[in-house]
């Protein structure tokens, strides 16, 4: 009974903490610095990283700042000490690492050299993202979670990047088939729809119509998935010898002037409101194999906990949820969405 009355506990503060804040970021690096505030403003983002590590003092008010450990070279006790420093102040809440390991070029690190470097990176004092490689599911990514877990080494997030799912529905598929993979909350770091073909003589295939009812789609989708923390669409550079292939996707010139789709994602908002899951109602209870969701239609993340505080399962839905792994017994069903939380008392029996 004390401890069914500490988790019940345990569960009402949570219930109390709803999450309202933007899910939608920036990246822009030190070569912007001095523009960081004109885009920031017209942009709107919640949350921006550059690459790098350092806080300036000139940063702009209002918008999250999120460091990241690029590569082997950047992580010394020193920057530790100095991240930890930030984070006692609540300057940072979050760290990224390594980006791109598993490309020359970029980080260009082996798995092996990535998990003995982790030891020190666990000694942050605000959640650290995985590695993030070129493509979240390569053979690199794989083996480094597997050992990592194997390890039990502390991975707070995954973070990823997606350039290659320019169809809504498969670049959506992926991400969900990511969270399955990992288990882990996961940041899109970087993503946008890329045509590897395209060139200065060879047009790219992907219109800006195109282009931004891609965006429009999944941004949509990518708020109602709770597992999805955070994302931040990548913004090309036209001085760049490959920008022809995300030459649609751009976000705002280096005139700092918004194109088309810019101004799309500047006002895409978590805004639309979400059930408050006070009111919601289920059925049947006691139940057997299913429990429905009545006159729900958006998605809710459904976690299963037995009497005890063990979570049984987790699993995403609309308007039910598949109980039928469950033996006879009182469980609670916890129910959530982006910005609300409710607990119900079940009870199985079959």
């Amino acid at each position: 009974m004390r401890v069914l009355i500490l988790f019940l506990f345990i569960t009402n503060l949570t219930l109390s903490q709803n999450n309202g804040s933007s899910k939608k970021g920036v990246a822009f690096n030190l070569g912007y610095e001095s523009s960081w505030q004109d885009r920031f403003v017209k942009l709107n983002p919640s949350w921006h990283y550059s690459w790098n590590w350092e806080y300036k003092a000139n940063y702009p008010s209002g918008v999250e700042f999120v460091p990241m450990i690029w590569g082997s070279g950047g992580l010394t006790q020193e920057r530790i000490s100095y991240l930890n420093n930030l984070a006692s102040t609540g300057t940072i809440k979050n760290v990224l690492t390594f980006n791109e390991p598993d490309l020359d070029g970029q980080a260009d690190l082996t798995v092996d050299e990535a998990l003995a470097l982790w030891p020190l990176l666990e000694t942050l004092s605000v959640p650290i993202s995985s590695p993030v490689t070129s493509a979240p599911l390569n053979d690199w990514m794989r083996e480094f979670m597997d050992k990592a877990e194997a390890d039990n080494l502390r991975i707070d997030f995954v973070a990823i990047h997606i350039y290659h799912k320019n169809i809504a529905s498969n670049f959506l598929a992926l991400v969900e088939e990511v969270y399955q993979t990992y288990g882990k909350p996961i940041w899109i770091t970087e993503f946008a729809v890329r045509d590897m073909d395209a060139t200065t003589s060879i047009p790219n295939r992907y219109s800006e119509a195109y282009v931004l009812s891609f965006m429009d789609q999944v941004l949509t989708a990518l708020d109602e998935l709770d597992y999805v923390k955070r994302y931040s669409w990548f913004d090309p550079n036209s001085n760049n010898p490959k920008y022809p292939r995300l030459i649609t996707a751009d976000l705002i010139s280096e005139t700092n002037e918004l194109t088309a789709l810019g101004d799309f994602y500047a006002k895409h908002t978590l805004s639309v409101p979400k059930n408050d899951l006070s009111n919601i109602n289920i059925s049947p209870n006691p139940a057997s194999n299913t429990i429905y969701i009545n006159d729900n239609t958006e998605i809710l993340t459904a976690t299963i906990y037995g009497i005890n505080g063990q979570r049984s399962h987790k699993q995403l839905i609309t308007n039910k949820v598949d109980v039928t792994g469950l033996e006879n017994g009182i469980f609670f069903l916890k129910l959530k969405n982006d910005e609300n939380k409710t607990i119900r008392k079940i009870v199985i029996d079959k």
